[in-house]
């Protein structure tokens, strides 16, 4: 039978299936069972025959033995009873067109009622009797599902590679370090946005051109090219695979250290070469700050120590300088002739200046806040020259002192002051170290608009004008290691600037260095009158606690020249227990002492005799600590302190209070 009109157009295999068609009627019209067997039995595809109704009225033994059935169990049978929903599903809706003659073909997963998933490609031939009336249709079913899987499971992994590749392309792509892949010749294929970024090459300018030329060191170009030669030739290498730190050139010429890791990879035709590099610019960096930091902290260990050993120093040479000075004062007081005074004068002045020399060193150690008050520069011009005398005769360095005598007072802390005029000596005189003699450093001071003007110069090499703008930058040295901390100029311009100050280098007439100090001058005040000397109190009963025999020896002879009654006493409990408290009108006491130390008995002598408040003397040789903590013990309450070693004339000062 022919299909209806209307039907698709012919495509080759519609004779063919027009034929099996007609061979499979019988002459009353209905499908011939056995002619549909003789047909498709032997077929290796899968045959079926539904009636109009979608019954089946013939299976082939391939689609029999697919589902284990006899013919018997499909006969009669709708294609939802025999092959389950999905397929009822599916076949339903293409009866009407089958009617029109339209043969139907369609290909897909389906999932049978014995839960078999197949994929199949199926075409459907309806069949007509002589009146255009359908009939039915025959199936021709092929089992592609091998070929299916196969076919998903190449896409699949198609798909994952393609993934995988897309992955990979974003990593190296967004990675933070330069990759940058080379062929076996050394020449670039290829380079990640990163690396463009830290070497500054562009891929038009970088891929194509050997990497020796980018990104190598011309001092390292050939030991590259004898190890990529070595490699190829024997396939023995020390670097591939190893974490190495080296140098890298950018595309402008500047030197980067950096991190690398070169690893091969193989390829069907060839190999090549990914290199992993890491810019190590800011882990140097911080390595440096972090060096520079231990540095630091190791200098101010240093200078901690060094404040520690100057206060046990001090200490230890204050109560023999303080026997020194009272017993030549006493000397120069007593003396029966005009010789034996200036023998005792001479004595009083080496133990005078020891002892300001100890007072100098202290006030650079000191840890302090800052004591503003009026001074004359060219005194502390004077201490620190003195102070460092013997350093500079020692390197045969002359000081040349050019004071003006009416230079104006300027407010300042002496100290810190002080510390500045010493450190440029000191730093002038390092500067001559290796100067042929004449070694000459000079001190000048002048007064110009407003302002007190020092100027320590020398004549030696000068600072070189490549590093002049860095001298006054923290820890910053060009003195050998071990010679110098590099924070001397530094403490010096933070010095100068806290007092409303400036400090300038630049070049002496000599050639040498030249540093220039601007104070500002203190306003002018009324002359003071010559101060006339103090009268010699008389009649005390005076108090004096010394664990240093020499010392309290001393004090108390200087006390006795003044016509005052002395109760001498070795520690703080002797004096308590012995009642003299309740007998003095002042005490002088020192500040450390065994058991009970001079502000503990301070309280102690107040709370037995309140007589004595603000009549109680702290002595002290420690002016590095023992300052401290009489402020902190003091709270707001006044005490009096003599620094040792003391003088005729520091004693008569504190007596002249209490007449």
């Amino acid at each position: 039978m022919s299909s209806a009109s209307g039907g698709a157009a012919a495509e080759p295999g519609d004779d063919l299936a027009a034929m099996m068609r007609e061979e499979a009627l019988a002459p009353n019209g209905r499908f011939d069972t056995g002619t549909l067997g003789r047909l498709f039995d032997a077929m290796p595809m899968r045959v079926t025959a539904a009636d109009a109704e979608g019954r089946f009225v013939y299976a082939n033994r391939t689609a029999l033995a697919m589902f284990g059935l006899a013919l018997s169990d499909v006969v009669g049978r709708t294609i939802r009873e025999v092959l389950g929903d999905d397929m009822g599903d599916r076949t339903a809706p293409m009866l009407d067109a089958l009617r029109q003659g339209e043969p139907l073909q369609w290909s897909d997963w389906v999932t049978y009622g014995n839960g078999m998933r197949r994929y199949v490609e199926q075409l459907y031939s309806p069949c007509f009797d002589r009146h255009g009336a359908l009939i039915g249709f025959i199936a021709f079913i092929r089992d592609i599902t091998a070929l299916k899987e196969r076919e998903e499971a190449l896409e699949a992994r198609v798909a994952a590679l393609n993934v995988a590749e897309t992955i990979n392309t974003a990593i190296i792509k967004t990675s933070i370090d330069p990759i940058m892949v080379v062929d076996e010749e050394g020449v670039l294929i290829d380079l990640n946005p990163a690396a463009m970024a830290t070497f500054g090459y562009a891929r038009s300018n970088s891929v194509g051109r050997p990497i020796s030329e980018l990104i190598i060191p011309p001092a390292m170009r050939r030991a590259h090219a004898d190890g990529m030669a070595r490699y190829t030739a024997s396939g023995i290498s020390r670097v591939l695979d190893q974490r190495m730190a080296m140098e890298a050139q950018r595309a402008d010429g500047t030197i980067i250290p950096i991190e690398l890791t070169i690893s091969e990879i193989r390829l069907p035709q060839r190999r090549v070469f990914t290199a992993h590099l890491r810019d190590l610019s800011q882990v140097r960096e911080a390595e440096r700050q972090m060096e520079q930091q231990r540095e630091r902290l190791h200098q101010a260990e240093k200078l901690s120590a060094m404040g520690s050993l100057l206060a046990g120093v001090a200490h230890e040479l204050n109560n023999p300088l303080a026997i020194l000075v009272a017993q030549s004062t006493l000397l120069m007081e007593t003396a029966s002739d005009a010789g034996q005074k200036r023998r005792a004068e001479r004595i009083h002045a080496a133990a005078d200046r020891a002892g300001r020399i100890v007072k100098s060193f202290l006030a650079m150690a000191r840890q302090r806040p800052e004591k503003r008050e009026t001074t004359q520069l060219n005194d502390l011009v004077r201490a620190a020259a003195e102070m460092l005398a013997y350093g500079l005769r020692s390197h045969d360095v002359t000081l040349d002192l050019d004071l003006d005598p009416d230079l104006p007072v300027i407010v300042a802390d002496q100290d810190f002051i002080g510390q500045v005029v010493a450190n440029l000596v000191i730093n002038a005189q390092h500067a001559l170290v290796d100067m042929e003699p004449p070694r000459v450093v000079s001190i000048a001071t002048r007064r110009k608009n407003g302002h007190v003007r020092l100027v320590v110069s020398d004549n030696g090499p000068g600072v070189p004008e490549a590093i002049a703008g860095r001298i006054f930058d923290p820890y910053f040295t060009t003195k050998p290691a071990g010679v110098g901390t590099g924070i001397g100029l530094s403490i010096c311009k933070s010095i100068v600037e806290s007092h409303g100050g400036s400090i300038a280098l630049d070049r002496s007439e000599e050639g040498g260095a030249r540093f220039t100090v601007l104070l500002p001058a203190a306003a002018a005040a009324a002359a003071p009158q010559d101060a006339e000397e103090p009268a010699r109190p008389e009649g005390l009963t005076i108090l004096v606690v010394d664990d240093e025999a020499d010392v309290r020896a001393s004090l108390a002879e200087m006390l006795e020249l003044f016509g005052h009654t002395i109760l001498p006493a070795q520690t703080a409990r002797e004096a308590l227990e012995e009642g003299a408290i309740l007998a003095a009108d002042l005490v002088f006491v020192d500040l450390r002492m065994p058991g009970i130390d001079g502000l503990k008995f301070r309280d102690r002598a107040l709370a037995l005799n309140p007589r004595l408040a603000d009549r109680v003397v702290i002595m002290t040789g420690d002016a590095v600590e023992g300052p401290g903590a009489i402020e902190r013990h003091a709270g707001d309450d006044a005490i009096l302190v003599m620094e040792k070693p003391f003088t005729l004339q520091d004693v008569r000062r504190i007596l002249a209070a209490f007449i």
